[in-house]
């Protein structure tokens, strides 16, 4: 129950309604709806800075998200950029790699140029022999040569001799044209083979280039995408360290704001004391001079007056329900301070009927700013009870009421959130516990 209630408040009003009060505690009026006045507006400044509080702090939430969402982003990038990064160094050795092969491929094929042209060159010369052996023959009648020659033999060894010169050259020429074929064959194998490393060479190396290209655009990217996420984190813990600042500021109000309550509720307790004084000494006069009546009166042939029913018993509960907040210290929902509760709520519901808690006169029947439309009973001995924040009244100021009779009605008047009944009992101006009263 949010409700700005001083015991100042009650004593005032119980001593304003009452002839025997008013020029007495007149000094104290004034003062009080002062301060109460303060409490209010304090009040309403505090609330307007929980509410710009909550809104910030709605928006820190927010901008924590965003830098968490943020941070993972950027822990994906660096782990994309690192596996990137190893890509790059991985392409880089295959390159190098390939560049050492390239070059023993370079190298391999220097040499078999130089070997192809060796092989040229002894073709030319092997061809050269070739073509000679072919013009000779050609010129001089090689196969009518042979055949002279055999017939001038001498003998048959010298024929013999002769036949198996011709067949060496014939071996021979048959030799050189192997030798002519085999080089053929061999060279064009050999340049094949160099225009397949050559080729092989080539697409291996520009395969590479093109793959490392291709990697160290993506890790660029990859570093802009990441500084621009960076620059937007920067952003974001800085709005967000804004924020903090705003709200230790506004924290800061707020605690001023409760101690400027407290101050005030302060004044009002040490008010409280003054105005206790204050009863105590009208309710002893109201005591002297009602014993100076009846002492007046005694002996004089009077009708009785008619008095209020009384009962024999103690005190009843004013409402039925549960209690919503004990006597007792609670932290105040205004000041935020611990502050002492000088009554009970019962929880009740709206327009239930409120009984006087025993018999007496109702010396109050008013309204407060923080009580409400109120009551308050006197059942004489300096005790006195107080209803709050009714919706309506049942009896006059000056009634003598029963106990257990209808005085009011059930409300959310004055400070307060909900229907409920404040109630209160006073000795001497003193506030106690009522639940050591009302059973």
């Amino acid at each position: 129950m949010k409700k700005k209630i001083t015991s100042i408040v009650a004593a005032l009003l119980i001593v304003t309604s009452v002839n025997v009060y008013a020029t007495d505690t007149s000094k104290y009026k004034n003062k009080i709806n002062q301060n109460n006045s303060k409490i209010n507006e304090l009040s309403s400044e505090k609330k307007d800075v929980q509410q710009k509080k909550n809104a910030v702090s709605s928006e820190v939430s927010k901008i924590i998200g965003n830098i968490n969402q943020l941070s993972g982003e950027i822990d994906k990038l660096s782990g994309n950029i690192a596996a990137k990064e190893s890509g790059i160094t991985q392409k880089a050795k295959d390159i190098e790699a390939m560049v050492l092969k390239i070059g023993e491929l370079e190298a391999g094929i220097v040499t078999q140029i130089n070997e192809i042209r060796g092989q040229e060159e002894e073709l030319t010369k092997q061809e050269d022999i070739l073509s000679e052996r072919v013009r000779s023959a050609y010129k001089f009648n090689s196969f009518g040569s042979m055949i002279f020659t055999l017939m001038q033999s001498t003998s048959i060894v010298d024929f013999t001799e002769r036949l198996m010169f011709i067949e060496k050259m014939a071996e021979k020429d048959r030799e050189v044209m192997a030798i002519i074929d085999g080089i053929i064959v061999d060279l064009e194998t050999k340049r094949a083979e160099l225009e397949a490393n050559k080729a092989e060479s080539e697409t291996i190396k520009a395969k590479l280039d093109t793959e490392k290209v291709s990697l160290e655009n993506e890790k660029a990217s990859l570093l802009s995408e990441k500084s621009s996420v960076e620059s937007k984190l920067a952003e974001q813990r800085n709005l967000e360290e804004s924020k903090k600042n705003l709200l230790a500021n506004m924290t800061q109000e707020e605690h001023e704001i409760a101690d400027a309550i407290g101050d005030i509720m302060e004044e009002n307790e040490k008010l409280e004391e003054e105005v206790q004084r204050v009863i105590r000494a009208a309710q002893e006069k109201a005591r002297r001079e009602a014993e100076a009546r009846a002492k007046a009166n005694a002996g004089k042939n009077q009708k009785p007056a008619a008095s209020a029913p009384v009962s024999s018993g103690g005190f009843v509960r004013p409402v039925g329900g549960r209690i919503s907040s004990p006597y007792g210290y609670r932290i105040h929902p205004i000041s935020g301070r611990r502050q002492m509760h000088r009554g009970v709520d019962y929880a009740a519901p709206m327009g239930a009927a409120v009984g006087s808690t025993k018999a007496g006169t109702v010396i109050v029947r008013t309204y407060n700013s923080s009580y409400g439309n109120y009551i308050i009973v006197d059942h004489g001995n300096g005790i006195a009870s107080l209803y709050a924040h009714l919706s309506g009244f049942a009896v006059k100021n000056g009634q003598t009421v029963g106990r257990g009779q209808t005085i009011g009605y059930i409300g959310s008047t004055g400070s307060s959130t909900g229907p409920h009944l404040h109630f209160e009992i006073r000795v001497n101006g003193v506030h106690q516990n009522p639940v050591n009263y009302v059973k």
